[in-house]
């Protein structure tokens, strides 16, 4: 998940649990401790090497083993700026932001090292997609609604601004992923503007938005967000279903399985089964009981080049991270050209321009001559 939304989201929480009595400071340790984990990120700056980056990505800030030791490192931090002896308060709080932020990676099907150090098993429960513009405008929408309501004069002017930017939002990502040639539709961005300006409006019924207290706005931003991540998971049930009766019907040996979240809708998943012979993926609306698409990816045959390519360390480091791994063959130029794609980052539209792909040559006696990784 992106961090602006770990931001919202930890605000949200903080804002719901935290009564006024602790003050702003207490919320934003929470929001704070709920960013904090993507400060691996700051490693980009030093690392060039983007599958290096992948192995830190996610990894020990991610962890649930090293989450104490964040936790009072933070809160120790924190009395010392601010002058206040609450350091096991501070590391509380800071310890629910972490814990919520390792919490909202593993709903998606990026992976997460959550037992890092001790295992880098990359652990991923495949509810939402790594951008969720729905979970994203549940968690935020409360915090406006506040900032709308908390003025009655301004209140008409407030809301119409936040409607338009969030429509606005709707329609950029619209518009990006259709250049990224992800489906999109427009009805959904219609939809989620709809149901946006309703609930904007439904506050001022009879007055009584002005009354709410933040808290109470934010509850239940809480229990949406907690309904929504419920009927993802119904629904990811329901699309590993469809996958399971299609590794049935086919009488498939399967080495692994997933439904994977395809934005924006709850409705659409990609099936993606790992056989020996290659990839399978299936399109999936959960509304349709035929499958949209189905894609098939044979694997290379193996040979001198193909295992030659696989002892070397980039190629395991993306064989770590690849959950469902293309692996093909071809020469060109008088070098013998072995390719990994992972299947779960391809969409049908792109065909063979499949981003996340790491190209290994090689001369004519198995020596590696380069190996890059292209988006």
């Amino acid at each position: 998940m992106d961090t602006i939304t770990h931001g919202i989201a930890g605000a949200l929480v903080a804002k719901s649990f935290l009564s006024e009595r602790e003050g702003r400071l207490a919320a934003w340790v929470v929001t704070l401790g709920s960013i904090f984990p993507d400060s691996d990120s700051f490693t980009n700056l030093f690392i060039q090497n983007q599958l290096t980056r992948l192995e830190i990505h996610r990894g020990i800030t991610h962890s649930f083993l090293a989450l104490p030791v964040f936790a009072l490192l933070l809160g120790g931090l924190t009395c010392l700026w601010t002058r206040q002896r609450r350091w096991l308060f501070f590391s509380f709080l800071y310890g629910i932001g972490i814990a919520f932020h390792i919490v909202l990676d593993l709903i998606t099907s990026f992976g997460t090292m959550i037992w890092s150090p001790w295992s880098h098993a990359r652990i991923a429960w495949d509810l939402t997609f790594i951008i969720d513009l729905t979970f994203t405008t549940i968690v935020l929408l409360p915090q406006l609604l506040t900032w709308v309501y908390s003025n009655r004069q301004h209140a008409v002017s407030r809301a119409a601004l936040v409607w338009f930017c969030l429509t606005a939002v709707w329609i950029a990502m619209a518009q990006l992923a259709s250049a990224l040639q992800i489906p999109f539709p427009t009805r959904t961005v219609a939809a989620a503007s709809a149901v946006v300006a309703f609930l904007l409006w439904a506050p001022s019924l009879k007055g009584l938005g002005f009354e709410w207290r933040r808290r109470f706005y934010c509850r239940i931003g809480v229990t949406a967000l907690v309904i929504y991540l419920f009927l993802c998971g119904v629904a990811h049930q329901a699309a590993l279903a469809r996958v399971e009766a299609f590794v049935q019907k086919g009488g498939m040996v399967v080495k692994r399985r997933a439904a994977l979240p395809a934005p924006p809708s709850l409705w659409w998943w990609s099936g993606l089964l790992d056989t020996p012979e290659g990839i399978y993926r299936i399109s999936i609306d959960l509304s349709n009981p035929i499958p949209q698409a189905i894609h098939y990816f044979a694997n290379a045959e193996t040979n001198q080049y193909v295992e030659a390519a696989e002892t070397i360390a980039d190629v395991k480091t993306y064989l770590w991270f690849a959950r469902f791994p293309w692996v093909t063959y071809r020469q060109a130029d008088g070098l013998h050209v072995v390719e990994y794609r992972d299947i779960q980052f391809f969409w049908p539209l792109r065909e063979n321009n499949s981003p996340f792909t790491l190209r290994v040559s090689l001369d004519g006696h198995g020596h590696v001559v380069s190996s890059a990784l292209g988006q």
